[in-house]
């Protein structure tokens, strides 16, 4: 009996993207934490806050991950980037918040449990809000303050993943706008 045809999936992950200036604040302070830690800076382009990996996705799914993600609801928010780390277990340098806002937390549940209702697969971990900076760093002690960066959080998007020579290359597949509070 012949093998069934594989069915075409993408890699996907809902994410904040900053603006461009977001973008150019975080990655100074990635230059700054690159000459300490070394390691591979990340790309300008591909700076982006995780909010939900999904791996492998059918492409056929799409329009139904679609949907669901634009049931999610939260307000505009600011996110304050203050604290910057490094894990020596995987070696990735990072920047986040020293505490993750609640509204933040709400959204991910709220993606989470749009997406759990249609089936879809995706890790289930406590959330940990960080950017990563550097891959590959040789974690050493460090100062854990930065420069806070206050970023604006308008809306979410679902970013498409594929693997290229020099690393993972990103394409925004749709953005969710925040819903303003009325």
């Amino acid at each position: 009996m012949p093998d069934a045809p594989e069915r075409p999936t993408a890699r996907m992950f809902f994410a904040l993207w900053p603006g461009a200036e977001v973008r150019r604040s975080l990655m100074r302070q990635g230059s700054k934490m690159h000459r300490l830690l070394g390691g591979k800076l990340a790309r300008e382009e591909s700076v982006h806050l995780t909010l939900v990996f999904l791996g492998d996705v059918g492409l056929e799914r799409l329009p139904a991950l679609q949907a669901r993600a634009a049931a999610v609801r939260f307000a505009p928010f600011v996110l304050r980037v203050e604290q910057a780390g490094c894990w020596r277990h995987n070696g990735i340098g990072w920047v986040g918040p020293s505490e993750t806002p609640a509204i933040l937390v709400g959204l991910v549940a709220g993606l989470e449990d749009a997406l759990a209702g249609e089936g879809f697969r995706f890790d289930r971990r406590p959330y940990a809000a960080h950017i990563t900076l550097l891959r590959k760093a040789r974690c050493a002690p460090m100062d854990a303050g930065m420069p806070a960066i206050e970023w604006p959080v308008h809306d979410f998007v679902l970013v498409r993943s594929e693997l290229a020579n020099e690393g993972s290359r990103y394409t925004i597949v749709e953005r969710w706008k925040a819903q303003e509070e009325t």
